[in-house]
């Protein structure tokens, strides 16, 4: 539920970004949006990211869609995203044009090429335009098609994706590190593409967009966007899927790391997962228990899990508002130890880009962003 009171506050007090979402996505006033959006555009920090999200021609580099970099578009359209910007944004839609150039006139993109040719994915691309608010019949197609993958998995609830113990002692030429992990995942579980596999696993970039899909109010849809949240909401999946999910055999004698897993973050234990913060566990594939981690891992996920009406059912949600209440001021407003709300290099979807835009050389730069963020978490109650 939206605190009328506390978003007048944030109006009143916060930086274009906040101000512009709250008049938009909380208050839905469409004369005060058209206020805002010019001093948006003009934010100093809006501009950077909006240019993090341009290509240059031709692109800096042959990673250009997943990465840590600010200008792979995973990260710069999640931080523009999180900042307010949207496809009905002309600034925008000029910003990912290579992108949206690239998706419709390459109908049948290869994962191989040469040592200077950008890497395309167009699974991937679809689902940051997406998450945007694209809604080309093409990308739509490409998105529904991703679901699909995921959902003729999940729905059967099984989580049994590992090999066996006698099949990972016929493995060759396994890397020493992983020499003794148990976590090898089943090649079935990968569907072979024109331009690569697909996994039918679901990751946290599925659960950042997936959401956007409801707006289709397809009742067939909703109901594949809501087994994939069933799927990962409980304590099957969190107590067998590893961190990761695993190891996947790539072809004779080599492998790699599967990818990133949607679990809850401190999912058997939300106070002792950020209360023990200060003890952060190095990703490991062998982790499958609940242990301290990130605590800004944990926020990330938490904006965006709350999109879906499953997820708000938990005791995990419960447990997390709670623990988040011990930090409300007598003000209504909300003040998180500021380690929580990282501006740093690294994985948006790992939390590490946790700045809602806000000048962080204002005394109550913490407060506010600390307050959105609440009013994000609660918005859908």
């Amino acid at each position: 539920m939206i605190n009328i009171k506390i978003c007048e506050w944030l109006l009143e007090n916060a930086d274009a970004p906040i101000r512009y979402r709250i008049a938009r996505e909380f208050l839905k006033e469409e004369k005060m949006v058209l206020q805002i959006e010019s001093e948006l555009l003009d934010n100093s920090i809006v501009k950077l990211w909006l240019k993090n999200l341009k290509p240059n021609e031709p692109p800096q580099h042959r990673w250009m869609v997943n990465g840590c970099n600010d200008f792979n578009l995973e990260n710069a359209m999640t931080k523009c995203v999180q900042l307010g910007l949207h496809a009905g944004l002309p600034q925008v839609t000029d910003a990912v044009s290579y992108y949206l150039n690239i998706f419709k006139n390459s109908p049948a993109p290869k994962r191989k090429y040469s040592k200077n040719d950008t890497i395309i994915n167009l699974e991937h691309i679809a689902n940051y335009l997406t998450l945007a608010g694209f809604q080309d019949i093409e990308i739509r197609e490409y998105m529904l098609k991703r679901l699909d993958i995921i959902y003729n998995f999940v729905r059967f609830m099984d989580y049994n994706i590992y090999i066996s113990e006698e099949d990972r002692a016929e493995l060759k030429g396994v890397p020493k590190h992983w020499e003794e992990t148990e976590y090898f995942v089943k090649d079935n579980l990968f569907i072979k593409t024109s331009f690569g596999e697909i996994e039918m696993l679901p990751e946290i970039r599925d659960i950042i967009v997936f959401h956007k899909l409801y707006d289709t109010c397809n009742p067939e849809i909703n109901k594949k966007i809501d087994a994939v949240i069933e799927y990962i909401s409980n304590d099957d999946y969190h107590s067998t899927i590893a961190s990761g999910y695993g190891i996947k055999m790539a072809g004779k004698n080599k492998y790699h790391g599967v990818g990133w897993d949607a679990k809850y973050p401190g999912w058997f234990d939300v106070s002792y997962y950020i209360n023990n913060d200060n003890e952060r566990t190095v990703h490991n594939i062998l982790q499958t228990t609940d242990c301290p981690g990130y605590v800004y891992k944990l926020l990330f996920f938490a904006e965006h899990i709350v999109k879906y009406p499953i997820a708000l059912k938990t005791k995990w949600y419960a447990d997390l508002t709670d623990c988040l209440e011990k930090y409300k001021t007598d003000n209504g407003t909300y003040i998180f130890p500021k380690e929580w709300l990282p501006e740093k290099k690294g994985y948006v979807v790992g939390g590490f880009r946790m700045s809602f835009g806000e000048n962080r050389r204002k005394k109550n730069w913490l407060e506010i962003e600390s307050t959105f963020y609440m009013q994000l978490l609660k918005q859908n109650i």
